[in-house]
C-alpha cells in the first residue's frame, strides 16, 4: 500500500478543499456574526435588568451623568448600575465619592468589562482622560493632575435629540434646532423616578448601541483621530464615564450634520456620535425601560428615533413604525 500521493491527486484533493471552503465560509461567517449579535442582545439585556434593580433600591433610574455644571464627581450610569451586574469585586472597587478617573478609581475603571462591549465591534477600546479632581470628589488633592485609560463601553443613552431645521423638523424643533434636554429617562447628577416617563416604559428608549468609539466611525468607515471630546473628563465612550449624548439623525451619503429633513435622512449605522450604531449587518440593538431589547433595522424614520427618545411627547408609537 503506498504512503503517498501523485501531483495530479494532490492538485484535485486541494482543488476539491477550495471548493467546499468557499460552499462553508458564508455560512460560517454568517453563523458567527449571528451569534455576535445574539450576545450584543444578552449583554444589553443584563444591563437593562441591572437598571430595573437600581430603580427598585432608590425609587428612580440612576444619572446618566454626574458632574454637570454641578461640582460633583465625574461619572455616568454604567457606575452607579455596577452593583447590579453581578459584578461584586469590580463594584467593591468602584466609589462614585470619587471621579472616574481619580486613582481611587483607575484600576477598575481601566478594566475592559465584556458586559459594556458589543462582541461585534472593534476590541480592546480605551478612552484617555487627563484631569484635576472635581470640587466635591472626596479626594482632597485638587491640585494634581490625574491620567486614566478608561475601558469602553458599546451604549449609551440620550441627553437631547437635535432635529432637521427643515421638512419633519420643523414642527418638532425646539430652540436652535434640539429638543428634550431634560426630557429623556434619565437625567443628569441625580436619580430621576419612572413616573415621569410618561409615554410608557416599553415605548421609551433607555440605551442605544453606539459602538466603536473613542474613533468616529460614519457609514462603517473609521475616521482619522479619537473623536470629538479630546482627553477632558466629559469625553464620552467610558463605561463609568459620563454615559449620554444628543441623538439626531445625518445625512445618508456624508454621515453628518445636517440632516436632509426629509424620508432618506439616517438614524441607524451612519454615525457613532449621533444615532444607532452597530458593527451588526442590517442595524441595531436598543434597550427599553422596561428592560427589553429590540433590533433597529436600517430604514428607522428620523422623528420616530426622536418620539421613542422623550419621555413624555405623548405621541402613539405603534410596532410597525420601527
Amino acid at each position: 500500500m503506498r504512503d503517498w500521493l501523485n501531483p495530479l491527486e494532490v492538485v484535485v484533493i486541494t482543488v476539491c478543499l477550495l471548493i467546499l471552503s468557499g460552499l462553508l465560509l458564508p455560512e460560517m461567517l454568517v453563523a458567527r456574526d449571528t451569534a455576535r449579535e445574539q450576545s450584543c442582545h444578552d449583554r444589553l439585556q443584563q444591563i437593562g435588568s441591572a437598571f430595573l434593580q437600581y430603580e427598585k433600591v432608590h425609587r428612580g433610574l440612576p444619572p446618566r451623568r454626574s458632574g454637570f455644571n454641578d461640582g460633583n464627581p465625574y461619572g455616568g450610569w454604567g457606575g452607579y448600575i455596577l452593583p447590579y451586574l453581578k459584578l461584586a469585586d469590580q463594584a467593591d472597587q468602584y466609589d462614585t465619592g470619587y471621579d472616574f478617573f481619580d486613582p481611587k478609581n483607575k484600576a477598575i475603571v481601566e478594566t475592559q468589562l465584556p458586559v459594556f462591549l458589543c462582541p461585534a465591534s472593534p476590541a480592546e477600546r480605551f478612552v484617555q482622560i487627563q484631569s484635576q479632581a472635581s470640587t466635591k470628589s472626596l479626594n482632597p488633592d485638587k491640585a494634581t493632575v490625574f491620567t486614566c485609560k478608561a475601558a469602553a463601553v458599546d451604549f449609551i443613552t440620550s441627553n437631547g435629540v437635535q432635529m432637521a431645521r427643515n421638512g419633519y423638523g420643523i414642527n418638532a424643533m425646539g430652540r436652535e434646532g434640539r429638543i428634550g434636554n431634560q426630557r429623556q429617562p434619565m437625567t443628569d447628577n441625580k436619580d430621576l423616578p419612572i413616573a415621569k416617563i410618561t409615554d410608557g416604559l416599553s415605548n421609551t428608549l433607555l440605551l442605544i448601541e453606539q459602538a466603536g468609539r473613542p474613533a468616529a466611525w460614519r457609514n462603517k468607515t473609521k475616521k482619522p483621530g479619537e473623536g470629538q471630546f479630546g482627553m477632558s473628563p466629559n469625553a464620552r465612550g467610558a463605561w463609568a464615564g459620563w454615559g449620554s449624548i444628543s441623538f439626531g439623525a445625518v445625512n445618508p451619503e456624508t454621515g453628518e450634520r445636517p440632516p436632509r429633513g426629509d424620508s432618506t435622512d439616517c438614524s441607524v449605522n451612519c454615525n457613532n456620535w449621533l444615532g444607532i450604531y452597530s458593527f451588526h449587518q442590517d442595524g441595531g440593538n436598543v434597550l427599553f425601560c422596561d428592560g427589553s431589547v429590540r433590533f433597529f433595522g436600517t430604514k428607522l424614520d428620523p422623528l420616530t428615533f426622536a418620539y421613542l427618545t422623550i419621555r413624555d411627547d405623548g405621541h402613539l408609537i405603534q410596532l410597525d413604525d420601527f
